[in-house]
């Protein structure tokens, strides 16, 4: 579901007001700027996926600043801005980048930065907390107010992986939201790798001896929803993209993974005997799916029965093994 706001049917004398308000409830208190006081036109939608927030900006030229008085602690976020249409001007500790379209650059909203748009322009800004992002303080220092072109290197496919993801906004269903998150944040934790030179390595030995630890970690905590490969990742203090290199070397992913263990465990405990009383809601809850349905139907998908028909049949199993003793 997307949210949307414009500023064409207001008044001309309140749309600079009615944008700001717009803008620093979408994104974070900002100063807000414009060349004159004749009309604004602004429009700015907003949509999420997964753990990911984005919107799509377009409006008439304007300024947008961070100041150090706007500042507040809390939890610290990171944002992408691709640029679509016209130019922008990006600065931040004190590095400055001018960004055509296709170009994308990441500012850190826990620092002061500003934003200038010398033409209309269309603007989509990724929104993602500090923490899914498994890059050093220092590497994302150094990524901050840098044009990243999108005709080379990894921007070839980070910029129209994500320009498509903020034109889409599903909806998907949860198990893909999460997918798509996570693969956006693996594409820049790569872009961010690729910019600082230092991409990780997976080498044998690393794989023998980190396989088999995360793979225990993951079969322990198997009915926490929250599982994720960035619980994990930061379990292991390890990268994310490292996390699913690693699982990618195996043949699979770290999703497809978690999902066929707590299946294998659903299917277990439905297969006992006297279990009839526990509904397949609680037994779901209990490893992990939040959703009844979607458990349901990825149950369906990976063993060809719905949950209650191989209730079903392994009672029924189980009771002709019995007869079978008896006689």
């Amino acid at each position: 579901m997307s949210d949307g706001w414009s500023t064409n049917a207001l008044p001309v004398g309140d749309q600079v007001a009615f944008w700001h308000d717009v803008v620093c409830a979408t994104f974070v208190p900002l100063d807000i700027a414009t060349p004159g006081s004749g009309p604004f036109s602004g429009s700015l939608t907003s949509h999420r996926v997964g753990s990911l927030r984005m919107a799509t900006v377009g409006a008439d030229p304007h300024r947008v600043t961070r100041k150090p008085r706007l500042i507040t602690s809390g939890e610290e976020c990171v944002h992408v801005g691709l640029l679509c249409k016209g130019q922008a001007v990006v600065e931040q500790d004190g590095q400055q980048a001018l960004l055509h379209p296709g170009d994308l650059a990441f500012y850190d909203t826990a620092r002061p930065f500003m934003l200038g748009f010398r033409e209309p322009m269309e603007w989509k800004v990724f929104m993602l907390p500090r923490r899914l992002l498994s890059v050093s303080d220092a590497d994302l220092r150094r990524m901050s107010a840098e044009a990243i072109h999108g005709d080379e290197g990894v921007g070839r496919l980070v910029n129209p992986f994500l320009g498509r993801l903020a034109d889409q906004s599903g909806p998907y269903g949860e198990d893909s939201d999460a997918r798509l998150a996570a693969g956006a944040v693996c594409l820049l934790e790569t872009l961010v790798a690729e910019r600082s030179g230092r991409e990780e390595p997976i080498s044998q030995a690393n794989q023998l001896s980190l396989s088999p630890r995360i793979r225990s970690f993951v079969n322990d905590h198997l009915p926490d929803p929250g599982l994720s490969p960035e619980s994990i990742a930061r379990a292991h203090h390890i990268s994310v993209r490292y996390l699913h290199k690693l699982f990618q070397q195996e043949g699979t992913t770290v999703h497809r993974w978690i999902q066929r263990r707590r299946l294998e465990e659903a299917k277990r405990e439905l297969s006992k005997q006297g279990r009839a009383a526990v509904t397949i809601a609680s037994v779901a809850h209990r490893w992990g799916f939040a959703d009844h349905a979607h458990f349901s139907r990825s149950f369906r998908a990976a063993y060809g029965m719905t949950p209650r028909e191989w209730r079903e049949f392994g009672s029924s199993a189980a009771s002709d093994s019995h007869t079978r003793t008896a006689t």
